[in-house]
């Protein structure tokens, strides 16, 4: 049996979640989509396209958000729209780097960022593996 106060508990934290997501600038926005759309990637599979398409609404300038859903919809059998997305994502990534060369940039929260989850910094293998998909 469901206790009585469990529903508003519920709806108390849906209304604190859409009013911190009032209060995000779109940068921030993005990344919680991208995040959700990670997480929705195992449990509901059917929601990760959707969150990848807010993220990109919300934010387009992170290529990870272009290249996942490009990959998600290659994987899906809908080759022609997955190139695009990575197309896009590629012309957004801002430099590549090779295993021999030192980062020139100091690692900190932010680099993390930039490199894990917006993509704008990569490996040039992964963006020849991307550049290979687009083709």
């Amino acid at each position: 049996m469901t206790p009585s106060w469990e529903p508003e508990l519920r709806d108390c934290r849906m209304f604190y979640g859409l009013f911190l997501l009032s209060e995000m600038d779109v940068k921030s926005k993005g990344i919680l989509y991208y995040s959700m759309a990670n997480l929705h990637g195992y449990e509901r599979p059917d929601q990760y396209e959707v969150y990848l398409l807010k993220a990109i609404a919300e934010y387009p300038e992170f290529p990870r958000y272009h290249l996942d859903l490009g990959r998600y919809y290659i994987s899906n059998e809908n080759i022609e729209k997955g190139k695009l997305y990575i197309k896009e994502g590629l012309l957004r990534v801002k430099e590549c780097f090779t295993e021999a060369q030192p980062l020139d940039f100091e690692m900190s929260l932010y680099t993390f960022i930039d490199e894990e989850i917006d993509g704008l910094y990569m490996f040039e293998e992964t963006y020849k593996e991307y550049e290979k998909m687009s083709l």
